[in-house]
């Protein structure tokens, strides 16, 4: 089920992935020659590249989706969204109209995303770090791109994807994602 989650949630649950990803550290998967229950480690590679932009992606998100639950119990919750750092993407605050959107089948996906009346701007895109099946990981980023474009559709906006986020896709390659005319390669679109 895909649906919007309130901040204080989203970084609690962003917390706890992050516990998990310390466990779970460049582990991808299973060795075929030592059996089924093996984990393989990779430690070089595209896919550790990827894995290190998610954990900073974590951290991020920790940060941002904290700072807006602390804005939302403030006096006053539109000033504090518009001063978070960690939000502060190409040139402006994006806390203001900033969303949480959460997909809990398996594995759970969260994203955030600013909410404008003509674009709607994917900041930050997590899958459960215990997921290491790229296939799988695959399959639910494009999905939860798939139902936030829906979401964003619905309203007459588009959905377009920071750049920042790229490198935390195993999906970049698949989606075919294209910069967006005079953004200086900040913004792409699906």
């Amino acid at each position: 089920a895909f649906t919007e989650i309130s901040p204080l949630k989203a970084s609690m649950l962003v917390k706890q992935w992050q516990g998990l990803l310390a466990e779970v550290d460049q582990k991808v998967g299973v060795v075929p020659e030592l059996g089924s229950t093996s984990i393989g480690v990779q430690r070089f590679g595209p896919e550790l590249e990827r894995r290190t932009a998610c954990a900073r992606q974590y951290e991020m998100f920790l940060e941002s989706t904290f700072g807006l639950a602390l804005a939302d119990k403030s006096d006053d919750p539109a000033a504090m969204r518009g001063e978070l750092p960690s939000l502060e993407i190409a040139g402006r605050f994006r806390g203001p109209m900033c969303g949480v959107y959460a997909s809990l089948t398996s594995p759970a996906t969260m994203s955030l995303v600013e909410r404008q009346d003509v674009d709607w701007s994917l900041l930050a895109l997590t899958v459960n770090p215990t997921e290491r099946k790229l296939d799988v990981i695959v399959a639910a980023e494009v999905a939860t791109l798939s139902a936030i474009g829906a979401e964003a559709q619905a309203v007459g906006a588009s959905l377009r994807v920071h750049a920042r986020v790229v490198p935390t896709l195993a999906s970049a390659d698949q989606l075919g994602l294209l910069p967006v005319e005079d953004t200086s390669a900040e913004w792409l679109t699906l």
